[in-house]
């Protein structure tokens, strides 16, 4: 088997360009078992005919190889996207897979306004000004913005507020905001507050600031304005707390990420520290997805292609593992070529790495504890009720409304990774409730949902089909799901959850076909499935106050004449909600400086004729 694989290979490789691309390896059926980069394909390809220099993994993989695809590209670097972006859209068993590969967040400061923002960003940098990072995750940026925000003082609010400056935002209040949006501060003092926030995260030198801030305390205190002293007390505070327990002083390790990889019952973890201007921007830790035959040099090869693929790469990558000797098994592309690959074994930069593996350690024991719950929960509803095939992925849906009224409808979905935030799905329901009175209402909107998320092929394409459905609510529902699935030839197993005769939660009642079941009030499997229920639930009522809220707006919006779409978002950015424009008094309106007073005094006539 392995020789007819080897053979094909063989063949296939003397036709092939000595250019850069992107080759697939095909099984019998036309799966793609594995997707890799070349800067010259011919040579990459070769390699795989010389079986006893591969690894187990790979020797498997040529032995189901039955036929091969080639892209050839311009450069190595278009190799290297395409490659990355072939990974995500076919996931091939061979491959190293890694989910949670999104863009990391940046602080970004504009330079085309007058008084720039400082916010979250993330994404291609399109935009004109001073980007920083990047953060591990959002949360340590916005720990970062609301600390440079106390700091600084930089503004977070909107353009159009600083534009009106008439209306001193909540953060001024907060001292978290010098004020450009009342008019407290010129652009000149502005821009001073800007280049040391820029000084602050370019150089992570705190100690110019520090004594800035000093001097002007104690000019403050001799004036006796002692409202601003503190102020100034207060925020070199701050600063001096962010740079006690952030800062690090370790040679050669000004830009570098930190990487440590564990195994452990055929599952992988790697946790990441961030390190920019000698300052921890946090860590994070991955779960790349791979074939059992895997081996750990292989893994952390495909992971930081992957992860790489479309981040910027520090000067320095610290690991566990010695890239310098194992970089051959699958080729870092050219991207590479200016980074310095370490393994310390003593110093400084060894504490950093041990810090990384603990965590990669016990993060990796809470994931296998995760995914071992998550199998008895998936085995033991097996059990209950019946069900033969794996359960894998779950989806559960829910629906809300007013009386009728704003009617949407949800679905989430989870494994044993948790929820699944990337399959959540929103559904307007088209049917309208309110002229058909005699039909059931979260009967049909269940089925409606229903016949929307599974005949769309394209839809099912994008998310896996789920092994089970969980609906919230009790026979009614559960026979509208039954019935919609059914008319779609599609056999899914449903679970519905009724909270029984009292309505408590942890009473409920679990239909399957003709088997009603209840729980203990202690079961773990019980608080399992109520978890999933408020989930979606939750989901539910978020979608449907939003919905509600906009329409809300739009029929006030509607039955003023005068206001189209650019006047309705300017009141609603000044105001924020109707409620506020309703209590709104004449003269408020008329601080909206950008639309005509006798519109202004038509909407107040509006909330207050009799």
């Amino acid at each position: 088997m392995t020789l007819q694989g080897q053979e094909i290979i063989r063949k296939i490789s003397k036709t092939l360009p000595k250019q850069p691309g992107v080759y697939q390896m095909l099984d019998k059926d036309s799966n793609i078992l594995y997707i890799g980069k070349a800067k010259n394909i011919f040579n990459r390809v070769k390699n795989y005919v010389s079986i006893n220099s591969l690894t187990r993994r790979i020797q498997r993989m040529v032995s189901l190889t039955k036929d091969m695809n080639f892209f050839v590209t311009n450069t190595e670097f278009e190799a290297i996207l395409l490659e990355c972006n072939l990974i995500k859209k076919h996931k091939p068993r061979f491959n190293i897979l890694l989910r949670d590969d999104k863009s990391f967040p940046y602080i970004f400061i504009s330079s085309e306004h007058s008084f720039p923002r400082i916010e979250k960003h993330r994404g291609p940098k399109k935009r004109k000004g001073r980007y920083y990072g990047p953060f591990a995750s959002p949360d340590a940026v916005n720990k970062t913005i609301n600390t440079i925000q106390r700091i600084f003082l930089l503004r977070s609010c909107t353009d159009k507020e600083v534009t009106a400056g008439n209306k001193l935002c909540f953060n001024y209040y907060l001292k978290r905001c010098s004020g450009p949006c009342g008019g407290k501060i010129t652009e000149k003092d502005y821009s001073k507050l800007v280049e040391s926030a820029d000084e602050f995260l370019t150089s992570g030198n705190s100690e110019k600031v520090q004594n800035k801030f000093s001097k002007l305390m104690f000019k403050a205190s001799e004036k006796k304005n002692f409202e601003l002293a503190a102020s100034l007390r207060d925020r070199l505070k701050a600063l001096k707390h962010i740079a006690e327990n952030n800062k690090i002083n370790i040679k050669d390790i000004n830009d570098a990420d930190i990487f440590a990889i564990i195994t452990k019952e055929e599952k992988t973890c790697v946790y990441g520290s961030f390190y920019r201007n000698n300052t921890s921007y946090g860590g994070k830790a991955f779960y790349p997805e791979h074939d059992k035959l895997s081996e750990i040099d292989e893994i952390i090869i495909g992971f930081l292609n992957i992860f790489y693929a479309e981040k910027e790469i520090p000067g320095t990558i610290i690991t566990n593992i010695d890239i310098n000797k194992v970089r051959k098994l699958d080729s870092l592309g050219k991207n590479f070529e200016k980074t310095k690959f370490l393994k310390p074994k003593k110093g400084p930069k060894k504490n950093l790495l041990k810090f990384a593996e603990e965590n990669a350690r016990i993060n990796l024991d809470l994931k296998l504890n995760k995914l071992k719950s998550f199998e008895n929960f998936t085995n033991e509803i097996k059990n209950i009720f019946k069900i033969d095939k794996e359960i894998n992925k779950i989806e559960a849906y829910d629906n809300s409304h007013t009386f009728g009224k704003f009617p949407v409808g949800v679905m989430i979905a989870c494994n044993n990774n948790g929820f699944l935030k990337s399959n959540y799905r929103k559904f307007n329901i088209k049917f309208n409730i309110e002229n058909n009175k005699n039909r059931t209402d979260d009967y049909y909107m269940m089925k409606e949902m229903i016949i929307r998320r599974f005949s769309n092929i394209k839809i099912i394409d994008e998310i896996a089909l789920p092994d089970l459905i969980i609906i919230d609510g009790g026979k009614g529902q559960y026979n509208s799901v039954k019935s919609a699935l059914k008319e779609l030839e599609l056999n899914i197993p449903i679970i519905s959850m009724a909270k029984g005769t009292d309505r408590d939660s942890g009473r409920e009642i679990l239909i399957h076909d003709k088997v009603s079941y209840r729980l203990k009030d202690s079961n773990t499997l019980l608080h399992f499935l109520q978890n999933i229920r408020d989930e979606v639930h939750r989901f539910a009522i978020t979608t449907h106050r939003s919905k509600r809220s906009k329409m809300s707006i739009k029929s006030v919006f509607d039955d003023l004449k005068g206001i189209g779409p650019e006047r309705k978002k300017i009141l609603k950015t000044h105001f924020g909600t109707v409620e506020n424009l309703r209590l709104a008094s004449l003269d408020e309106l008329k601080k909206v400086k950008s639309i005509p007073e006798n519109i202004l005094t038509q909407i107040y006539e509006y909330f207050h004729s009799v």
